[in-house]
């Protein structure tokens, strides 16, 4: 009989480890999974006079369905390295399907700065295509297609302000 209540007592002992377990797991994943925070107009970043302008692409782009590491999936405008095979850098993205590959002339406005809230902390642009075959749509921009600065950083710089790479973009 002594035996059996042993048994018992550890088979509920065993549940009771695994619900706190589950609770555990859930409330950290609602910390490291809460949603982005529009940081647009938080004077830190520097954003909102660039917020609202319009550009035009000076090469190909391609428009793609990037799955991110929290297994979400964002359209993202990407620039030639990370599309098209014949570019001398060709890096396709990991987890990467191309939806379509946007004429020479599309326009696009940017939209947000986005703060990440999840493992990677940074920021990222958002932008709303004018021209493409699916106008309106909210895009994430490559950070190619961006000057560099302290939050968007290709490299040591401590300069604030937004700007496009001209390379890519121009007005």
């Amino acid at each position: 009989m002594r035996k059996y209540l042993v048994i018992i007592f550890a088979i509920i002992a065993l549940i009771a480890m695994v619900s706190i377990s589950m609770h555990f797991l859930r409330t950290v994943t609602m910390v490291v999974f809460r949603p982005d925070t529009d940081v647009t107009s938080s004077p830190e970043y520097n954003f909102s006079s660039f917020a609202g302008t319009v550009w035009k692409t000076k090469t190909r782009m391609a428009l793609a369905d990037l799955k991110q590491y929290t297994g979400k999936h964002d359209l993202r405008l990407l620039v030639p390295k990370y599309f098209d095979p014949t570019h001398p850098d060709y890096t396709p993205a990991h987890d990467m399907q191309i939806i379509t590959v946007l004429p020479v002339g599309t326009r696009l406005r940017i939209e947000r700065l986005m703060q990440n809230n999840g493992n990677w902390g940074g920021v990222y642009v958002t932008a709303t295509l004018l021209d493409a075959a699916n106008p309106q749509k909210t895009v994430y921009l490559d950070a190619m297609l961006l000057e560099s600065n302290r939050f968007a950083s290709k490299g040591p710089t401590t300069s604030t302000n937004w700007g496009v790479e001209p390379e890519f973009l121009e007005k």
